[in-house]
């Protein structure tokens, strides 16, 4: 059997009842069904085509037929990330902005703001290089700040630290947030993504997990990195069981 004959239902007898099945049985499935004896690259694109999915470090499960999640890059934001790159090109740097949240809102807030996330190095230079090109920068604005100004402000630029190893994307040359990031952020700055608290938020992370495959196992470890594991896992526990 061809690489690219494999589909979801020559996949659903061998997973049976179960949800997830490791990488190493079923790159020996693979190895049984095609003959072929190195199975990596088969994997590998039997995730690109949505057949299976990711689910954790070595982990996988059915495919609904869903792409990753890429967030769209509008041109200020690549244009910060450019500026970014050219005068501090050895920065870790991460930047999105709060619109991309629409994609999965009940309600949609018309006023965003430019997310600009750098390890703590380089806060102030970067802040600095910002403020010089860009008006309405904060730096790590205060709670006062951000109930009496930034939410007036559209496209306000907000500089905060980078967690290390946070998990982020390249896109088109720009890094910016995974879809496990973006999750976890949401919950872990409750007044800093205030707009998007409460029922909202439970209504936003019905919608990722129904939209695209998530990676569980990034999306704790990235958690843990920032200190609310636990939390995490409670919200998604209690945001996915209740109903509509």
């Amino acid at each position: 059997m061809k690489t690219h004959s494999l589909h979801i239902s020559d996949l659903r007898p061998f997973f049976g009842d179960n949800q997830e099945m490791g990488k190493d049985n079923i790159e020996q499935y693979l190895r049984v069904k095609t003959g072929i004896e190195k199975t990596e690259y088969m994997l590998n694109n039997l995730v690109k085509k949505g057949i299976l999915e990711r689910t954790g470090r070595g982990k996988y499960s059915i495919g609904l037929n869903r792409k990753n999640y890429a967030p769209p890059l509008e041109n200020q934001i690549k244009g910060i990330y450019g500026l970014i790159y050219e005068e501090k090109p050895l920065l870790e740097c991460c930047v999105w902005r709060t619109s991309i949240v629409n994609e999965f809102t009940l309600h949609q807030p018309g006023r965003f703001a430019q997310m600009v996330e750098i390890e703590r190095d380089g806060l102030e230079p970067v802040f600095d290089l910002l403020r010089d090109n860009y008006p309405n920068v904060y730096l790590s604005p205060s709670d006062e700040l951000l109930d009496r100004y930034i939410p007036y402000q559209n496209d306000a630029i907000i500089i905060i630290p980078l967690t290390s190893e946070a998990p982020t994307q390249m896109i088109d040359g720009v890094r910016t947030v995974t879809i496990e990031k973006l999750l976890v952020d949401l919950i872990c700055e409750p007044k800093l993504y205030e707009t998007f608290q409460g029922s909202e938020l439970n209504y936003i992370f019905k919608e990722v997990f129904e939209k695209y495959p998530i990676n569980k196992d990034k999306m704790f470890r990235y958690a843990r990195r920032r200190k609310r594991k636990d939390k995490v896992e409670n919200f998604i526990k209690i945001s996915l069981e209740k109903e509509d």
